[in-house]
């Protein structure tokens, strides 16, 4: 039972994770002969402000306490 987690800052609409759900669940099926049934994408939508690369902070700060 693969489960897949796709973190990314938040913003896509359903029609974009549709298709990527599809294309990963086709993807893990084909290449490892799992049933597609027992194969799980997990979405996990970021604020850019929640997330850091090179100890940097993406996005601007909120202005709201």
């Amino acid at each position: 039972m693969p489960v897949v987690r796709v973190s990314w800052f938040e913003g896509k609409d359903h029609a974009q994770k549709q298709k990527v759900a599809a294309d990963i669940t086709e993807s893990i099926a084909r290449n490892t002969a799992t049933d597609p049934n027992y194969i799980y994408v997990i979405f996990e939508d970021v604020k850019p402000a929640d997330w850091a690369g090179a100890g940097k902070l993406f996005g601007e700060p909120s202005l709201t306490p």
